[in-house]
């Protein structure tokens, strides 16, 4: 296909089809970086700003992902995430065969708040567990996720959530917890600078922002958190009842 600069189809429309032909021919395959703009113009012979343009209708349509300091890549086949699923972070990574990592940003002690007590249900100013994690799968973050613990029930959860484990199987392990069912409410939000940078996405990015309390088998809830990750990288599924 080459660019036909007589017809009513915009220059950057048409290079905009060619991209995406090429990657549903798989020229660059999902997570690929694509060509620079610099490069692109030399390849396609316009402008960076006809360039740009392509660029940008790609990825407001979820087809390419940039990458702040990284470049512009094809973006990752979408995960499938269940939102009845009880399921801790890595037994949903290893469902779909990735390989899951975590980073811990900061991990404090800090006093419940009226609202978190509420949801919780513990005294407000008790002391609870703050930790504020990136979620990684195939080296790439997926998740941001802000976690709340009351430390009244896992008293010294701050010092074991430093092993490179799974939370969840420590709650079992060493507090004989599993969680059986939770809450979920979820809005869509636009990516501050610092969550940009965090999820390596642009500020103002449609974020899901998934608010979870889960609980055990005798409904007391285990932990508050709020996931982020981007709306083009995974599919919030709810499967029919039974």
């Amino acid at each position: 296909m080459n660019l036909n600069p007589s017809t009513a189809q915009p220059l950057y429309m048409q290079i905009r089809q060619m991209l995406k032909n090429d990657i549903q021919e798989g020229k660059y395959k999902p997570d690929e970086q694509i060509p620079t703009e610099a490069e692109l113009c030399e390849i396609y012979q316009v402008s960076r700003i006809t360039i740009r343009k392509a660029i940008e209708e790609l990825v407001k349509d979820g087809t390419l992902t940039r990458i702040q300091r990284k470049g512009t890549f094809v973006t990752s086949s979408k995960f499938q995430n269940e939102l009845l699923s009880v399921s801790g972070f890595s037994e949903f990574s290893h469902q779909l065969g990735m390989i899951p990592n975590s980073r811990t940003l900061r991990s404090e002690v800090v006093p419940a708040s009226a609202d978190m007590a509420e949801r919780l249900q513990i005294e407000e100013g008790s002391p609870v567990l703050e930790l504020e994690r990136l979620m990684y799968v195939n080296e790439r973050p997926l998740f941001y996720d802000l976690a709340h613990y009351p430390l009244t029930r896992f008293p010294d959860l701050e010092k074991k959530i430093a092993r490179d484990e799974s939370t969840y199987k420590i709650l079992k392990q060493d507090y004989g917890t599993e969680i059986d069912s939770n809450d979920k409410i979820i809005n869509v939000i636009g990516a501050t600078k610092d969550l940009a940078k965090a999820l390596e996405c642009d500020v103002g990015a449609n974020l899901f922002r998934i608010v979870k309390i889960a609980y055990d088998s005798h409904d007391r809830p285990v932990h508050l958190s709020t996931f982020m990750c981007e709306t083009n990288k995974v599919n919030l599924t709810v499967h029919r009842a039974k």
